[in-house]
């Protein structure tokens, strides 16, 4: 049962090397994409988008780095850039679920106190998010790389 664990956790963290693999190649393309689309009429917008292409390009490259080398079994840099990217994803999602239920229900227009504490409970959300991604990844990443932490004689839940 022990190794089942471990073989399950392993695969898992493979998948979310993968994941973070195509983030990089994603993130690589955009870049490319970005470079090639500048327009060159105005200065402060063509060193913006320098600016931006390079940032995604430098961390695309790093992202694709080190979901291959966790993807290896060496490194698990890439569990913290995928969680980081969670946390800054999930930012907005109570206003979009509050804006959701107000025009749903009819009303069209939420109250503007409803709007103001949507907001407020917006900032919290991505914490909260990339703290829960860093534990679980933790724990997952002690399961599979220790299997002295799971009891061999623990009761097996399968039948057999």
């Amino acid at each position: 049962m022990a190794q089942l664990k471990k073989n399950i956790a392993r695969l898992v963290l493979q998948g979310i090397s993968i994941l973070g693999l195509l983030l990089g190649i994603s993130l690589f393309c955009f870049a490319i994409v970005f470079i090639f689309s500048i327009q060159r009429d105005n200065l402060v917008i063509l060193c913006l988008w320098l600016i931006i292409s390079g940032g995604a390009l430098v961390l695309g490259i790093y992202m694709m780095y080190t979901s291959y080398l966790m993807f290896r079994w060496r490194a698990f840099g890439a569990m913290e850039w995928i969680s980081v990217l969670l946390a800054i994803s999930s930012f907005g999602w109570v206003h979009q679920l509050v804006e959701f239920l107000a025009t749903t229900s009819g009303s069209g227009r939420m109250p503007r106190f409803v709007e103001d504490i949507a907001y407020v409970a917006d900032l919290p959300l991505p914490v909260l998010v990339y703290l829960i991604c860093i534990k679980l990844l933790k724990k997952l990443l002690e399961v599979a790389d220790s299997p002295k932490k799971i009891s061999a004689t623990q009761p097996s839940t399968d039948k057999q």
